[in-house]
C-alpha cells in the first residue's frame, strides 16, 4: 500500500503523517489556523521539509474550501486584502531563500520561527490601537515570507490576537486569508520546481483524515471557549518546535 504514499519514505512515516494531519485538522477546524505549523513542525523532523511545505499548502486550500461558506459572512475583506497584497511581495523572496538553503538549516529555521511566534502569542501581548494600512501591509509581507515555510498563518494569527479580535471574526479572517495565500504559494512553489504528482497523490490520500479532523474541530468551536483552547495549541507548537530544533542538532 505504500505506493499510495509516494512522497513518504516508509509505512511508519505514512502513519505519523496521518496522525499529524488529523490532529492539525482538528486544530484548524476549531481555531482557523495552526494546521500548517503543526504538520510542518512535527513531520519536518522525519521528512524533507520542502515536501511537507507543499503538502500543507494543498491541505490548507482544501480545508479553507470546506470552511469558507460560514467564514465569508464575518470576513474583514479590506484588512484581509491588505494582508494579501503584502504577502504577494514577501513570499517569493522567502521561497527563493528557502530553496537555496541546506535541509537541516531549513528545519532549524522553521522550528525557530514557530517557537518565537508561539512565545509571543503565549505572552498575551496586545496592541492598544489597530494598525493602519501600512502596518497591515508590513504584517502581510512578513506572513508571506514565513509562508515560504508554510507557516504564514502564525504572523497573522499573532497580529489578530494582539488586536483582541472577536473569536468568530478572527477565525473567519484566518480561513479566508490562508485560502488565498496558499493558492498563491502553490504557484510560487511550482515556479521553483517543488510541485510534483507524488506530493499531490500522497496529499489526496490523506484528505479524508484531514476533513474528519476539520469537521470535528469545527463542531468543537461552537461549544468551547476559543482562548483556552488556543493556549493549548500554542503549547503544543512550542513542544514540536523544540523537538525540531533537537533534531537539527543531532
Amino acid at each position: 500500500m505504500l505506493w499510495l504514499f509516494p512522497a513518504v519514505p516508509d509505512g511508519y512515516t505514512a502513519i505519523a503523517l496521518a496522525v499529524a494531519v488529523f490532529v492539525a485538522g482538528f486544530v484548524r477546524g476549531f481555531s482557523g489556523f495552526g494546521f500548517s505549523a503543526i504538520v510542518v513542525a512535527s513531520m519536518a523532523i522525519i521528512m524533507d521539509p520542502l515536501v511537507i511545505i507543499v503538502m500543507v499548502m494543498i491541505f490548507e486550500i482544501c480545508a479553507s474550501t470546506f470552511q469558507i461558506n460560514h467564514a465569508w459572512q464575518r470576513l474583514d475583506r479590506p484588512q484581509v486584502g491588505r494582508l494579501l497584497i503584502g504577502a504577494i511581495v514577501g513570499m517569493p523572496i522567502g521561497v527563493g531563500l528557502l530553496v537555496a538553503m541546506d535541509i537541516d538549516v531549513v528545519r532549524m529555521a522553521i522550528s525557530l520561527l514557530v517557537l518565537g511566534l508561539c512565545l509571543v502569542l503565549l505572552s498575551g501581548w496586545s496592541l492598544k490601537n489597530r494598525p493602519g494600512s501600512i502596518g497591515q501591509l508590513l504584517v502581510g509581507v512578513g506572513s508571506g515570507f514565513a509562508n515560504s515555510a508554510a507557516i504564514g498563518g502564525l504572523p497573522v494569527g499573532l497580529f489578530l490576537t494582539a488586536q483582541n479580535a472577536e473569536p468568530a471574526r478572527f477565525r473567519a479572517n484566518m480561513i479566508g486569508y490562508l485560502f488565498a495565500l496558499d493558492i498563491f504559494g502553490i504557484g510560487v512553489m511550482a515556479y521553483y520546481g517543488k510541485f510534483s504528482f507524488d506530493i499531490v497523490l500522497t496529499t489526496a490520500v490523506m484528505f479524508p483524515i484531514m476533513f474528519l479532523g476539520v469537521h470535528l474541530g469545527s463542531r468543537q468551536f461552537f461549544s468551547t471557549p476559543p482562548q483556552s483552547f488556543r493556549k493549548l495549541v500554542i503549547i503544543l507548537l512550542i513542544g514540536l518546535s523544540v523537538a525540531g530544533l533537537a533534531k537539527s542538532f543531532l
